[in-house]
């Protein structure tokens, strides 16, 4: 078992995802939840795929029925209710054919992982041309002063391994990809230094 794949594990059997929808903090999931939700409205009938889906609450009772995958097993029993198609699987290592979806998802995800650009070369492999991504990252800066202020420890998220700015995220896509919008979350006219996410809708050229 990968380094990685036993932090997760270690993580998910101590930290439900369940807690991220309570109180304040579940004020902050519920924006991208949100935005999540309305990004697929925007894309009816297709196939979609969703890394590190975690416990399967981001779409829960939405009425989407993506492909759903997570490094985590203990993650993935919980999200059985869910109904899904449930993979467990390394987002660095898709069990998926060339160009086998429409839409991808990577929310709140390349955080998680010690090397994100893999990530992001696997998803633009599984994409159809034209196909769409939905990328989100948190500002760790402000995440961990909330942590802090709930008197969580550590500050830092132990299952965060890497810095995603928004200047990384455009890295990433370089040419591959065209950035069809990109905003801050909660508040859209702030800038991602003052807002809790980053949002990106990536297309694949």
């Amino acid at each position: 078992m990968s380094h990685e794949r036993t932090l997760h594990e270690r993580v998910a059997q101590k930290e439900s995802h369940e807690a991220q929808t309570r109180g304040v903090v579940g004020w902050f999931y519920r924006t991208y939840v949100s935005a999540t939700r309305s990004f697929l409205a925007r894309h009816p009938g297709a196939r979609v795929l969703e890394v590190g889906c975690g416990e399967g609450v981001l779409l829960r009772d939405s009425g989407f029925t993506p492909v759903q995958l997570d490094i985590s097993m203990t993650r993935l029993c919980k999200a059985q209710a869910t109904g899904n198609p449930l993979i467990c699987a390394d987002g660095m290592d898709l069990p998926f054919a060339d160009a086998s979806f429409d839409v991808v998802l990577l929310i709140a995800v390349l955080e998680h992982v010690s090397q994100p650009e893999r990530i992001v070369d696997e998803m633009w492999r599984v994409l159809k041309p034209g196909g769409e991504a939905a990328i989100l990252t948190p500002n760790d800066a402000w995440m961990s002063l909330g942590r802090l202020i709930l008197l969580k420890w550590p500050p830092r998220y132990p299952d965060h391994l890497s810095w995603i700015p928004p200047q990384r995220v455009r890295r990433m896509a370089g040419r591959r990809f065209s950035v069809e919008e990109a905003f801050a979350l909660p508040v859209k006219w702030l800038p991602f230094a003052l807002n809790m996410y980053y949002w990106a809708t990536l297309r694949k050229r």
